[in-house]
Order: structure tokens, then sequence, then C-alpha cells
């Protein structure tokens, strides 16, 4: 494929990258940094299409770990953090402010901060257990968060004031949360990851799921994401190396199952504009690229074996040659991986597709390497085509 990837490097280890979506002009992320002996920090990236780098627009200390970002979908000073500090964890709400931006007293650019700028607690979050795992911000309900805890969810109303909980449940006996996904416009669906399995909630009236996917995954659920144009649709990952996809309205068998990946798969999300484009991180060091054509034409249940034989021609078909930098394309329309990217040295926890171009996809890896990859040009014509 010709086309260099972009890189930005972090100074400390990272496992967070979200992408901001409140700018649809330019492709902006947040990611959050995780040392343990250092001052952690939040910082803006901007890809600069011009130059094709990524910039760092704005920096701001915080005081724990990030573990997980959950941005304000109709501003960009504005975000939950989910933090750890001391084994405790909870969840706070920012808000960017003018002021003394260098706690050490060195003027901001020395510090490598943005000057007159600084993160501002509005509310905190607080959990019922010491173990919080995500935050969502819903984008139909842009007053709604949800945040949730190893055994326990809570919605939050965000006000002018602060942050209130206006319901709360347990998760369910045994089941230990790891992430979820709001349905992007049904504002009262929520998906979570509990587990070995799949937890669907109406966020109207929590007190127990309202449908399940029981073993979604042979190992524990890392990953959900909702399809952008299919109401039923939803895409799971986890630790047994593979991305499955589902119909919840008939949760007993999967539609598709797709391998590529060799460890423990943190993240797997659909494109925000195509249903038939997905892309993957994973401990292996690697971000996937998939293209779904024959998936995402069809409307309705159709068992996984129809499309088992296509995911094994798909890995078959994958051409990679050790220590290239380079993505490995398979050619067809076949449903499967058509790139790989390897420039990562080290897990990769965090990836977001840009909310301003839904070709350009960035993923951070545990050493703070963030980097910004393509879609190939031949996929991309083939969807715009």
């Amino acid at each position: 494929m010709g086309e260099a990837t972009t890189n930005y490097s972090l100074k400390y280890q990272a496992r967070v990258l979200v992408a901001l979506p409140s700018d649809t002009i330019s492709s902006k992320w947040l990611v959050g940094t995780t040392a343990l002996r250092e001052e952690n920090e939040v910082r803006m990236l901007q890809y600069d299409a011009d130059n094709e780098q990524l910039v760092c627009k704005l920096a701001y200390s915080h005081p724990a770990e990030v573990w997980d970002i959950a941005p304000c979908p109709t501003r960009d000073d504005v975000f939950v953090s989910v933090w750890a500090k001391a084994g405790n964890s909870s969840a706070t709400l920012w808000r960017v402010v003018d002021g003394e931006s260098s706690s050490a007293g060195q003027p901001a650019a020395a510090a490598g901060r943005s000057p007159e700028l600084q993160l501002e607690q509005q509310a905190e979050l607080a959990g019922q257990s010491r173990a919080m795992r995500c935050a969502l911000w819903s984008s139909q309900q842009t007053d709604t968060v949800v945040t949730l805890e190893e055994g326990f969810l809570k919605k939050w109303s965000i006000t002018g004031a602060g942050a209130e909980c206006t319901s709360s449940c347990p998760a369910g006996e045994m089941v230990q949360l790891w992430s979820g996904a709001l349905h992007p416009r049904n504002a009262s669906l929520l998906c979570t990851a509990g587990s070995n399995d799949v937890q669907t909630w109406d966020l109207r009236n929590l007190g127990r799921p309202i449908g399940e996917i029981k073993m979604a995954h042979k190992m524990p659920v890392r990953s959900i994401s909702f399809a952008p144009h299919n109401d039923t649709r939803v895409l799971t990952a986890g630790d047994d190396c593979k991305l499955r996809f589902w119909d919840l309205r008939n949760p007993g068998q999967a539609l598709l199952e797709l391998g590529g990946h060799r460890h423990w798969v943190w993240r797997a999300a659909y494109n925000p504009v195509n249903d038939s484009l997905i892309a993957s991180c994973s401990s292996d060091c690697c971000v996937n690229l998939y293209y779904t054509p024959n998936l995402a034409a069809l409307p309705g249940h159709v068992c996984m074996g129809a499309f088992h034989h296509r995911d094994e021609h798909a890995r078959r078909g994958i051409a990679s040659w050790p220590g290239s930098r380079r993505s490995h394309l398979l050619s067809g329309d076949l449903d499967g991986k058509v790139a790989s990217w390897d420039e990562h040295e080290d897990s990769v926890y965090g990836m977001a597709w840009s909310a301003a171009d839904p070709w350009l996809l960035a993923s951070l890896s545990f050493d703070g390497r963030v980097t910004i990859d393509r879609v190939p040009k031949n996929i991309k014509y083939k969807i715009l085509i």
C-alpha cells in the first residue's frame, strides 16, 4: 500500500484514546496517561492533514492514572475521566478553565502544557465499589452519563451545578462488567460486556437486563460496538481473540465470527458511517481492518455457519511478512480482514475512528505511541463507488 503511517509519542504509558465527537471539521482525539510515579496528563491531539502529522493542541495535568475518558458530545472542554489511584478508582467530571497551568510554578510552555488552561473538577461520579471500569456519555441525551463498575451500573444527570445519580442497579450475580456502549439513535438502550456475556438494558427503568447474549465469547468480552445504520446489530470482541457479530433480536446464534488476532482483543469498533467497515486492536500489537459487505447487506437472521468459510478464506489469504511496517491487503469482496497494521511495539489498548474523517483511524499502545492509519484506497473506493 504506499501510504505512510503518522505517529506521535506520549511521555508516559497510556491506555485510553477517544475521539472528540463535538468537532466534525477537524480530527481530534483525547489521550490519557497511566504513570504510577509521575504527574499524569490528558492531551488533545489533532491531525494536521496538510502536513500529515499529529499535533498536541492542549495538555492538562490530571491527578491520577487515566483509565477511560467520556467526552461531552457537544463541547470539547468538558469530559468525564475514570481514574485509579492507590487501589481506588472513580470517575470525575472536568471542565477546562483559565488559570495557572503549571503546578510546579514553571511557565506553561516550559512544562509542555497550554498556557492559562487547567482542569477544574465539576463533580465526582462516585461508585458503589472501588472498581470503576468506564464511563459513557449519551450522544442522544447530552445530559446523561452512565458509569460502569465491576458489578454495578449508575445513570447520572449532568447539569451546570454538577452531576446527580438518577438511577442505579447491580449488574447481576457473578457478573463482572468491563465495558459498554450506548445506542447511537435509541437514547434508552445500553449494552454491557459482563464476564463472557452481553447484557442489554433499558435506561428508563434500570433494574434488570431486558436481554442477554449468553456465552457471547468463550472468554471475557472486552468491547461492544453498535452498527451505525442497523438498529439491532452489535459487534463484540474478547479474550478469545475473536470478533463476533450479533442481531439483538436473535441472541442465540452469532451472525459471523472473524479471527485475525493472536491475543486478547481490547477494542473493536464499527466505522462511524459504514456498517461494512470494522477496526480492532489487540495485545498482539496489531490493529486490524475488516470489510464485511455481505454481512452488512443482510437484513435479518443468518446463522454463523453460512459465513464461517469466508473467515477461514480471509485468514489464509492475508500475506504477512516478518518485520514489515506496511499494511497487507486482501483482494476480493469476501467478508474478512483486509488490512493489518503492525507499527506498534506494545499492547494496543486504545483505538478510535475520527469523528470528522471516517477514513482515519487512531490507535494507542501501552508505551504511549499513537498512530494514525488510513483506510486503504481500494477499500474506500469500493464503498464510495
